[in-house]
């Protein structure tokens, strides 16, 4: 199997100069706050430049020698913190982001909100005004506000306005505590520029990052009535199913979420953007629009949205076909630390879910445990195994089935111009077969059953808020942290995404983050003209109106060129399926030498579609 990108160059240094052989002690305070960062583990800090933080960064280059962390460069907050978010996802572990006060905080205050949703641990600093009003300059008025913070306090785990030096170390030590305890998220603190500008002496009180106080809190555990309620249940199902969430972003959840599906010989499905288990594997039925109603027990692990997946929103769209009394309800229970990821604020997660056991758990934990307690009841049941057994054959049958249907349905568009989304991305998984690579989203709207992915690990979900504009940056910090781990970072975007800020290919292309961009350019924004045509088709109007005021072909975007303007190898628009496979190859043959390649392809709009 290759492992991603073989030869390509060395980033570019940006070694500071004329510094002395050997680093002082910290004269300022942002130096202190350069020595912890890099004490917290922070490798690389997302920023666009602003004079509210002109102390810090002057430490970040001429005091910590940009190496620890080093500065990634945006061109745009929105594109900064979103990048921190595909770096925190794709690594595992927390990121940073350095705003500039208010104007770089409402630019990014989108992005912090996609990262709240999404529940990634990411540490945003934000450069402010001074609090003392005598210190402040004329444009430091500018940047001043009463509680900075409150911009985002609806969307962010914690939030804090030190006054001091060192009341700001602590609270960035313990917003990098809170961002990475579980349910993880966003985290904001406010960095006085008047502070970050003091001399500090050897007094300063420095946080002892090897205190157990600044580790993320432990792994909750569910109770242990509501686990072994689970397992009974689990163990005595008719027809148990088993969902996989955000969880599966991390590559070993998809070992034990496997052994559960196949000890207890339940059906699978992935969570719409994620993937948990195998696409081939023959329990896995992502797809199958039945097998919901047909499931006496649903054991949902971290669905962030349970109402969604159970079609609870709307009785006459329900995925349960139960609901009119025909088939008993199933048992649904919950794996996550949802009710501890709540706003006031926001609506996100919809209604109260129809939970019947909630396990509140880190879910990997929760995993884990359930699977020892199924292992146990099994074992004590001497019908168990044949049960099991013979569901899984039948399941076996259904899979297969599922997909050939899946592929069938596609047949009669397959050649067709404009490119179906289905051939682009069949096409897509067979030019990286044999290759060590992770998608940085699906989509929504992603075919199933026409890429055979290999399970947890491989696929990074959405972008949590539904904040358009998410891709290009994300997709720019997961490749950064791809890169480290030798694997090829692959992102399936839409034009309308990439649109927003095409900026993040300079950072790609700048740092020498190798990556995969493949447009899916359909001129519209789809999923607004999918929603003209319901609307047309339920007031009884012309839905061929629906392109008006959506698509953009006049004057026709010329992605390529914006690629290559920003550094980047690309090609395109390609209309004609044919031409996907050569020209795959050629994109993938400029990422294996360190490049950033971009393949705009002509994609069917949705009033066009059959």
């Amino acid at each position: 199997m290759t492992n991603g990108p073989k030869n390509h160059p060395t980033n570019p240094q940006e070694v500071p100069v004329n510094l002395p052989a050997n680093r002082t002690e910290p004269e300022y305070a942002s130096d202190a706050m350069v020595d912890l960062l890099n004490g917290l583990g922070f490798d690389y800090v997302f920023l666009l430049p602003g004079s509210t933080f002109r102390g810090l960064h002057d430490s970040l280059v001429n005091y910590g020698r940009n190496h620890r962390p080093k500065i990634i460069l945006a061109t745009h907050e929105g594109a900064a913190v979103a990048m921190a978010h595909g770096y925190a996802k794709a690594s595992g572990r927390p990121a940073l982001c350095v705003l500039h006060d208010l104007v770089g905080l409402m630019h990014g205050s989108m992005m912090i909100y996609n990262i709240w949703c999404d529940r990634a641990p990411v540490v945003v600093l934000g450069g402010a005004g001074p609090i003392d009003p005598a210190e402040r300059r004329y444009i430091d008025w500018v940047h001043s506000a009463s509680t900075q913070s409150d911009i985002v306090k609806p969307w962010v785990k914690w939030t804090d306005e030190p006054p001091t030096a060192a009341a700001t170390l602590e609270s960035i030590a313990r917003a990098r505590r809170i961002a990475a305890s579980y349910p993880q998220g966003p985290t904001y603190v406010s960095i006085d520029c008047f502070v970050q500008e003091e001399k500090v002496g050897p007094d300063l009180r420095v946080p002892d990052l090897a205190h157990p106080r600044y580790s993320p809190a432990p792994a909750v555990a569910p109770n242990p009535d509501a686990l072994a309620r689970t397992a009974d249940l689990l163990v005595a199902a008719r027809q148990p199913l088993i969902f996989g969430g955000r969880f599966t972003i991390r590559r070993e959840t998809g070992g034990p979420l496997a052994a559960l599906v196949e000890r207890t010989g339940a059906a699978y499905q992935d969570d719409r953007s994620y993937v948990g288990l195998p696409t081939d594997h023959r329990q896995n039925l992502s797809g199958d629009a039945k097998i919901l109603g047909e499931s006496d027990i649903v054991i949902a692990f971290d669905v962030q949205d349970l109402n969604n997946l159970v079609g609870a929103y709307s009785t006459k769209r329900s995925r349960i076909a139960g609901e009119g009394g025909a088939v008993t309800r199933p048992t649904i229970v919950d794996v996550s630390m949802n009710e501890f990821a709540t706003s006031a604020w926001s609506g996100y997660g919809g209604p109260m879910p129809p939970v019947d056991i909630q396990l509140n758990c880190e879910p990997a934990l929760g995993l884990a445990l359930l699977l020892r307690a199924v292992e146990d009841r099994i074992a004590r049941d001497p019908g168990a195994a044949a049960r099991i057994a013979a569901r899984i054959a039948a399941l076996g049958t259904r899979h297969a089935a599922l997909r050939a249907q899946q592929r069938k349905r596609w047949e009669a568009q397959w050649d067709r111009s404009p490119v179906i989304v289905p051939r682009l991305v069949a096409e897509m998984a067979a030019a990286l077969d044999g290759r060590d690579y992770v998608i940085t989203g699906r989509g929504l709207n992603f075919p199933e059953g026409l890429w055979s992915f290999a399970g947890a690990g491989q696929v990074l979900g959405a972008s949590g808020g539904g904040g358009v504009g998410y891709g290009p940056g994300a997709t720019v910090g997961a490749a950064l942290a791809l890169r480290e781990q030798g694997k090829l970072c692959v992102s399936l975007m839409g034009d309308g995404d990439f649109v927003m800020y095409p900026g993040a290919l300079w950072t790609a292309v700048h740092y020498r983050i190798p990556l995969l961009i493949v447009l899916n350019n359909n001129a519209t924004w789809g999923n607004d003209e999918h929603h003209q045509i319901e609307i047309a088709h339920h007031r009884g109007r012309p839905a061929e109106n629906a392109w008006i005021g959506q698509r953009m072909p006049d004057p026709a975007i010329d992605f390529a060129t914006v690629a290559r303007g920003h550094g980047a190898w690309a090609e395109g628009p390609i209309a004609d399926p044919k031409d996907l496979p050569g020209a795959l190859r050629r994109a993938l043959a400029e990422v294996d030498q360190g490049k950033v390649a971009v393949l705009d392809v002509r994609t069917v709009p949705p009033l066009d579609q059959g």
